[in-house]
């Protein structure tokens, strides 16, 4: 590989890292983590040139420049292990086929060039970085969103197909592709895309499978709604099939005088008139029958509810996962109060628009020492009820580039959650 090839593949590589890595922090220090890598990488590179040749160059540089870009990836992926390491596995095959294709192309047209191989090579990358962020970024960032477990299972897959494509792109290459399995890598490459095709099928139906539990959960919403409506339908013909008994028992007291009674009397069945009467908490159809339902069952467990909802928009969310974060948000603050073990159970759920940004904040009681891991709450430590609802508002948030904070203190558990309108 000549020195130019060398300056240029490093940056691309740093490309694809901006592309496919979600990453933990602003875009400035990402660009920079970049950067440094690729300086990196070109130095390890270029230092090894002068130094060594052939094999040992080959696959000197590789497996350091590639621990770089592992290391790389790794501390800005804000996402799982597994996840990541899928991600990290499928570029580097993506990119070694690419090598390897190169290889065979300047072997058969231009009797082996080195330099031809690397031009090729770097069409190739460059092309498939160019079509993944045009084309195909929108539709995995999707599936990305909707799938948040089951991605131990293909990271080994894509573990193993990564060995064996390093090892015969590299030994191939180390013999400047003169001797080259084309065999061996045509079967791998057959068994590489049956097994691609096999974990996009699996991604595919544990996307549907995570979409119907949140439309499940949106339909089981407005079933508790329609009970609550139904319960308070059926009080209210009580009091009016009754409303004769009670203006008959207004006008005996105002017939004998009776002012104060009268007055007592019309207090109480004002008050249960007022319990009947429908009361919305928020003028968003969606965001009122969450918290109807949920208001509905804390009171029936004896959890004071108290709320400050000052927006009545739903920030460019859509229904169904405003759903699965209101509803888990309020789920968990049930459980909260009831593991907390004190006698005073409150829960205070916050709404608003600030700078073009939609806010909720809930806070409910909690007991007094809850741990923490990566930020989040450590589920180890959640037997009973397995961390309820995190990875649903989690992957509902990022889908909308949003941020979800949650900590503890005073006897206190709280959740913030922002997302841009």
């Amino acid at each position: 590989m000549s020195p130019a090839a060398i300056v240029i593949l490093y940056p691309l590589h740093g490309v694809a890292i901006l592309l496919l890595c979600r990453s933990r922090f602003d875009k400035k220090k990402t660009w920079l983590v970049c950067i440094v890598a690729a300086v990196l990488q070109i130095v390890v590179a270029l230092g090894l040139y002068g130094v060594v040749q052939g094999k040992r160059w080959i696959y000197g540089v590789f497996s350091i420049t590639f621990l770089i870009l592992m290391a790389e990836v790794f501390y800005l992926s804000v996402e799982n292990f597994p996840k990541t390491m899928f991600l990290a596995m499928t570029y580097t095959q993506a990119f070694l086929i690419a090598a390897f294709f190169g290889g065979l192309l300047s072997n058969w047209m231009f009797g082996g060039s080195i330099k031809a191989a690397s031009c090729i090579r770097t069409i190739f990358h460059a092309t498939g970085l160019t079509a993944y962020g045009l084309v195909f970024k929108k539709k995995f960032e999707e599936v990305r969103n909707d799938v948040i477990t089951g991605w131990w299972p293909m990271c080994f897959l894509s573990l193993i197909y990564t060995i064996y494509v390093i090892y015969l792109t590299l030994t191939t290459q180390a013999e400047y592709f003169q001797n080259a399995d084309v065999v061996s890598f045509a079967l791998l490459l057959v068994a590489v895309i049956m097994g691609y095709g096999v974990i996009f099928h699996t991604v595919h139906y544990m996307r549907e499978a995570a979409l119907n539990s949140q439309i499940e959960q949106h339909q089981n919403i407005l079933l508790k709604k329609l009970e609550i409506m139904e319960d308070s339908e059926e009080a209210a013909r009580r009091l009016r099939h009754d409303f004769r008994h009670h203006i008959r028992n207004i006008t005996e007291y105002a017939r004998k005088g009776e002012t104060r009674e009268l007055l007592q009397y019309l207090g109480e069945y004002s008050g249960e008139i007022e319990k009947t009467a429908r009361q919305r908490i928020c003028a968003n159809p969606v965001i009122d029958n969450v918290l109807t339902v949920y208001v509905n069952q804390a009171c029936k467990e004896g959890i004071q509810v108290d709320f400050d909802i000052s927006t009545d928009k739903d920030g460019g969310i859509g229904a169904v996962d405003m759903v699965a974060i209101l509803a888990n948000l309020m789920e968990n603050a049930i459980h909260g109060c009831h593991e907390s073990g004190k006698e005073h159970k409150t829960i205070r759920v916050q709404m608003g628009t600030k700078a073009g940004k939609l806010f909720i904040v809930v806070e409910n009681t909690c007991k007094e020492e809850i741990l923490f891991k990566d930020g989040l709450p450590d589920r180890s430590r959640l037997r009973q009820r397995k961390g309820i609802g995190i990875s649903s508002i989690m992957k509902s948030v990022e889908k909308y580039g949003g941020d979800v904070d949650f900590r503890s203190e005073n006897g206190k558990f709280i959740s913030r959650i922002i997302v841009s309108g």
